[in-house]
């Protein structure tokens, strides 16, 4: 009942689905040719690419290669579409001997298929439900598309100085001392007028505020408030009773399967070329495997009766003038009902990467309820809390808030921003001692202005983004990678100013204390190792920079006419 309940909810989009499925792996039929028009898809190369020909490339590829894609299969095709295409205005050819082994290669399982020619092309057609030459005419493009990429990777050298080069940056440390300008710190001194405030809201108003990026912004995302139901596996666990009886039966009946075991010491007399002696572990060895067992089928079995159970009710109701309460589903079924807190806000509204939060290990989760309509319960989930129907109760499109309702926070923003600017204007009038100076003389020489501030030494400290087990990120914080940036650009006894405008805005003003150098023996003593990897990244990175040219010669969805 409750897989009918689904495709009850859900006909019009398994329709609309079954359709596009239908044109897009099967083909199109011969009735339809005459109703849909053919237009190109789209260029490759300066080529036009129709309809039709996608619609072969896309069908025979997704049967052989796509057929578990978590990507769209389109964009995934229409990548291909454009490095074999490449290939071929490259003029690399695939040869009639490297087509037939790399067809060997695709079954090797079992040599003989290819004996009975009949029998291998009704093979064909029954797992890929394609003819012969369709599946030759795809192999040959992906092999196409693979030497293109082979080519590539092999046209990429790493030399000995650039291996060396690599291996000083990535051990090369520096010993810094800094103070910090923190942008809170100047708020106090911060004098705003009306206009400015207005301003500095009509200047961010449609961007998405993002703190962490350092981005001012007062436009509202698209924001749900959802309920759902749940059978816990937990709470349902502690229903269960799982008797010694059972577990002795479960035991006799599976331990030819599951509780074999086989004798390390060979009994006298038995030749150890012949197969060992097989016996069975004892009951009480595999008491408590027996247990989690079966407490996991029995949870599993009562988690879906339950929640098929309530999700029969809500079939049945479907189409009756008002919504069923969630509320008492859950306390007919003994499930749980909750509507989730916003952590963040302490409302019930959540924008989609905060939903993530809700449910943590189905991360299409956001997604699926930002795409169903308000009311419209869901289809039953499993997570590894349970199992759960959801229903989005209440829906806030994005808009962007009237400048009276934030004007508040704008008001915070703007006061943060200018502190900022001040707190910029002291680092350099630091800095400017310093060169005079010391950095302890030019800390001074800003008292009056920041206040009293302290001189942090670090220890050792790598280039960012370097994994180092002695880098100092506690004292630097793994957000804070100007200070770095800064320090390795200096000479020792330079200073100068980092600015992280990301976060908690800050101005630091640096001075390279020291420069650790690196001792060329550790390169020679790892030298083949470090030009592999380094070969690897480099052949990635090319790889990665010619696709994304390919692409620029590429346009889905367009075309000149």
């Amino acid at each position: 009942m409750a897989a009918t309940s689904w495709f009850r909810r859900n006909q019009k989009k398994l329709l609309g689905i079954l359709v596009v499925f239908l044109m897009v792996i099967w083909g199109i039929g011969p009735a339809a040719e005459y109703i849909i028009p053919k237009p190109s898809v789209g260029e490759i190369h300066g080529r036009k690419v129709t309809q039709d020909q996608f619609s072969d490339t896309a069908t025979r590829w997704a049967r052989i290669f796509f057929r578990e894609a978590k990507e769209p299969v389109a964009q995934l095709v229409w990548r291909q579409m454009a490095l074999f295409g490449q290939a071929e205005n490259m003029g690399i050819t695939i040869t009639k001997d490297e087509l037939a082994q790399e067809i060997r290669n695709f079954f090797p399982v079992d040599p003989r298929i290819f004996e009975d020619k009949e029998g291998f092309r009704r093979m064909l057609g029954n797992v890929f439900h394609l003819t012969e030459p369709q599946f030759e005419k795809t192999i040959k493009e992906y092999l196409l598309a693979r030497k293109l990429q082979y080519l590539l990777k092999s046209s990429v050298k790493v030399t000995e100085d650039e291996a060396l080069q690599r291996y000083i940056k990535e051990n090369e440390q520096v010993k810094i001392k800094y103070t910090a300008l923190r942008a809170r710190d100047f708020i106090s001194r911060v004098e705003i007028k009306e206009d400015e405030i207005k301003s500095f809201y009509d200047k961010y108003s449609e961007n998405y505020p993002n703190f962490e990026e350092g981005i001012w912004g007062y436009k509202e995302p698209e924001k749900v408030k959802i309920e759902y139901i749940i059978a816990r596996a937990d709470v349902m666990e502690k229903q269960i009773n799982i008797t010694d009886q059972k577990m002795q039966e479960y035991y006799e009946e599976k331990k030819d399967l599951m509780f074999r075991t086989e004798n390390v010491v060979k009994p006298e007399g038995v030749n150890p070329d012949e197969t060992p002696v097989s016996e069975f572990k004892p009951f009480d060895e595999v008491k408590a495997q027996i247990k989690e067992n079966m407490l996991l089928k029995e949870r599993e079995t009562i988690v879906n009766k339950m929640i098929a159970d309530a999700d029969d009710e809500i079939y049945e109701n479907i189409d009756k003038e008002g919504f069923i309460s969630f509320a008492k589903l859950a306390k007919k079924y003994n499930l749980s009902h909750v509507i989730p807190t916003n952590q963040n806000n302490g409302t019930s509204y959540f924008t989609k990467d905060e939903l993530r939060e809700v449910i943590i290990d189905l991360p299409g989760f956001p997604k699926q309820v930002f795409e169903r309509d308000i009311n419209d319960p869901s289809t039953p989930i499993s997570s590894s809390e349970g199992k759960l129907i959801f229903r989005v109760i209440e829906k806030i499109e994005t808009h962007i808030p009237p400048y009276e309702e934030v004007r508040d926070k704008v008001t915070e923003d703007l006061r943060y921003e200018k502190a900022f600017e001040v707190a910029e204007k002291v680092a350099g009038k630091c800095l400017e001692k310093i060169n005079q100076t010391s950095l302890k003389e030019g800390v001074t020489f800003i008292k009056d202005d920041a206040g009293k501030l302290a001189i942090i030494e670090t220890k050792y400290v790598s280039r960012p983004g370097i994994i180092s087990g002695d880098e100092d990120t506690e004292i630097l914080g793994s957000d804070r990678v100007k200070i770095t940036e800064a320090a390795f650009d200096l000479k020792v006894g330079e200073s100068a100013i980092a600015v992280e405008n990301r976060g908690e805005k800050t101005c630091y003003v640096v001075n390279l204390v020291e420069r650790k150098k690196v001792d060329p023996k550790g390169f020679e003593e790892k030298r083949d190792l470090i030009m592999e990897q380094y070969l690897l990244e480099k052949q990635f990175g090319f790889s990665t920079e010619w696709e994304s040219w390919i692409g620029t010669k590429t346009q889905l969805g367009k075309s000149k006419g």
